[in-house]
């Protein structure tokens, strides 16, 4: 396990799309036993139709700014969707614009798991060709199709069976979000922000990673997995490992 200087920060996962908060608990059981202190959270638009992007972003504000008022430093680890509202959630809460304010606490980093980076003024629905593709829109909500081969591969049957039986609709709305501020942007976060590459993902292929890593205008620590979409599930230690890896690099920066 790579060396962070004490005290280690504390990490907060944001899920993606249809997925509760629930699927992190092998993650963070992980995560704990490496010395983080972890957490998460179900995104309001997972489970709740006409729920926007705005609501998740203000439900993990909400969470995170009582442990920042506190002094404490938080990564964020974002996975798919949570992306997007990482970009949100980060803005203007980092430690080092704290700092520079003579305040304690703040956001040390954010770790993207094969997660959408969004860009100015567009919605996730139009960054993918305004189309649903492989979804099912129905009355406001939006269903994902071929679990097992879309999400969990790699995931031994009877967790993906779990997991799948706990999924939820997730609001159209939230696809459709336009932004203008994506916090990852800021300067603040150079040496700070870092993308994990799921080889084998077969929701988010690796070449529209790649290609929103490379579109995306700042620099980024890449690492790779050599997984699904989902290796909080099929390899949350190894997850772990490359998390506090990054973690180093960023208390290097």
């Amino acid at each position: 396990m790579a060396e962070i200087p004490p005290p280690k920060p504390q990490v907060f996962i944001i899920p993606g799309a249809y997925h509760p908060g629930s699927v992190m608990n092998l993650f963070i059981k992980s995560l704990k036993a490496a010395g983080f202190s972890a957490e998460t959270t179900t995104n309001p638009s997972a489970g709740t139709a006409g729920a926007t992007t705005q609501e998740d972003i203000a439900n993990v504000r909400a969470l995170l700014t009582p442990h920042i008022a506190e002094g404490k430093d938080i990564v964020v680890v974002a996975h798919s969707y949570g992306g997007v509202i990482a970009s949100g959630v980060i803005a203007g809460l980092d430690k080092r614009g704290r700092e520079a304010q003579g305040l304690r606490g703040g956001i040390v980093g954010v770790i993207c798991l094969a997660a959408l980076l969004n860009a100015p003024g567009l919605s996730i629905f139009e960054m993918m060709g305004g189309k649903w593709s492989d979804w099912l829109e129905t009355e406001g909500i939006t269903y994902a199709r071929n679990h097992i081969e879309v999400f969990y591969h790699d995931v031994s049957p009877e967790l993906a069976k779990s997991v799948i039986a706990s999924l939820k609709p997730q609001s159209a709305l939230s696809v459709k979000t336009k932004f203008d501020t994506i916090g990852w942007l800021d300067k603040t976060y150079d040496g700070r922000r870092a993308y994990i590459r799921c080889l084998q993902d077969h929701a988010l292929p690796l070449a529209i990673q790649d290609g929103m890593v490379a579109g995306s205008g700042v620099e980024w620590i890449t690492k790779s997995l050599e997984s699904s979409h989902s290796p909080f599930l099929s390899m949350p230690d190894e997850l772990t490992r490359v998390v506090a890896e990054i973690v180093a690099e960023f208390a290097q920066n």
